[in-house]
């Protein structure tokens, strides 16, 4: 009985073994194949429109990675949030410019916090502070 436990943990090893290899081979080669996208914050600008009295958020922004970039989520830090669907696409090589119109009031002066959530996990911050009109 004894060689029968030995020989069915053995082979659990050898199963457990074969497994974890393929996973870190398969990890390996989707690593290799992971196109990042890399966005550029070129400007942003906030400014108020007095015609329908909202403030809006100009990003130009320039993807110069090698995967497309999906931007899902703005955010003004600790304020409020603005979601976009579907995502909002930026391919390689290309440069766009977001107008997102924002829901709270904001003051001349002040320095706000913008963040652009990407779906691949990335967040990107700028710093920005409000233009006066």
């Amino acid at each position: 009985m004894n060689r029968f436990f030995a020989v069915i943990i053995l082979l659990s090893v050898a199963i457990t073994m074969a497994v974890i290899g393929a996973v870190w081979i398969k990890t390996i080669i989707e690593s290799m194949r992971w196109k990042p996208e890399l966005l550029k914050i070129l400007d942003a600008t906030m400014y108020y429109n007095q015609s329908d009295n909202s403030w809006y958020v100009n990003l130009t922004v320039e993807n110069n990675g090698e995967g497309v970039a999906e931007i899902y989520k703005l955010e003004v830090h600790g304020i409020e949030q603005a979601w976009f669907s579907p995502p909002l696409t930026i391919r390689q090589g290309e440069r766009k410019t977001l107008t997102v119109r924002l829901e709270k009031q904001y003051n001349y002066g002040t320095r706000y916090l913008l963040r652009l959530y990407l779906k691949s996990g990335t967040i990107y911050p700028v710093l920005e502070h409000v233009v006066l009109i």
